[in-house]
């Protein structure tokens, strides 16, 4: 074979499979993607992945793990590990119904109750979302991520700079660290020059 023939053949299958695993990481875009009320269609696997691309079958894992739910109504972890997987694949709906199921059996699970509201905050469910992070909050008080979720459900749905300033005081003075602050901090700056 020739040499710039072999050389062009990786290059397409190296753009190639870093199509794949940016599709695969990000997602279709929101506009492709089905919206609508808990609806349980199955996602399409992803098609047209290089040769020698490991297949991933998400919609055989949501069927396993939904069987799993279903078949233990009273075990909060299998509602929850649906949850969360429906979460990490950005189908906000669905991930709500689990997280709420999940929540009836384990009431005080902050991780699950803060992830529900991440879900109503991208559904732009922006009271549901403030009320969910406020309950995160009563059982936790420092929880950096409803700290900083609710700082940008106050700014984003409510345009409540004051509100979500004071989130975002709470947790710079607890959470100095936390990986989003400074980009919070800016956003707030910007809002605040605006009005």
């Amino acid at each position: 074979m020739r040499r710039d023939l072999l050389i062009t053949a990786l290059v397409f299958t190296a753009v190639g499979f870093a199509g794949g695993v940016v599709y695969m990481q990000y997602g279709a875009p929101a506009s492709s993607r089905a919206a609508g009320p808990t609806s349980m269609a199955m996602p399409e696997d992803p098609a047209g992945l290089p040769e020698g691309h490991p297949p991933i079958n998400l919609a055989q894992q949501w069927q396993t793990l939904r069987e799993k739910a279903e078949a233990s109504p009273n075990d909060p972890k299998a509602a929850l590990e649906l949850a969360n997987f429906l979460f990490d694949i950005e189908r906000w709906e669905d991930a709500t119904f689990w997280y709420k199921r999940g929540l009836t059996l384990e009431p005080k699970n902050t991780d699950a109750r803060t992830d529900l509201a991440t879900c109503h905050y991208n559904l732009k469910r922006y009271d549901e979302a403030i009320q969910e992070y406020n309950m995160v909050l009563e059982l936790e008080p420092n929880k950096p991520q409803a700290l900083y979720g609710l700082a940008l459900a106050r700014l984003n749905g409510k345009q409540d700079v004051a509100g979500a300033r004071q989130a975002y005081e709470q947790l710079r003075r607890n959470h100095p660290n936390f990986p989003w602050t400074q980009e919070l901090a800016q956003r707030l700056e910007a809002e605040s020059k605006r009005k």
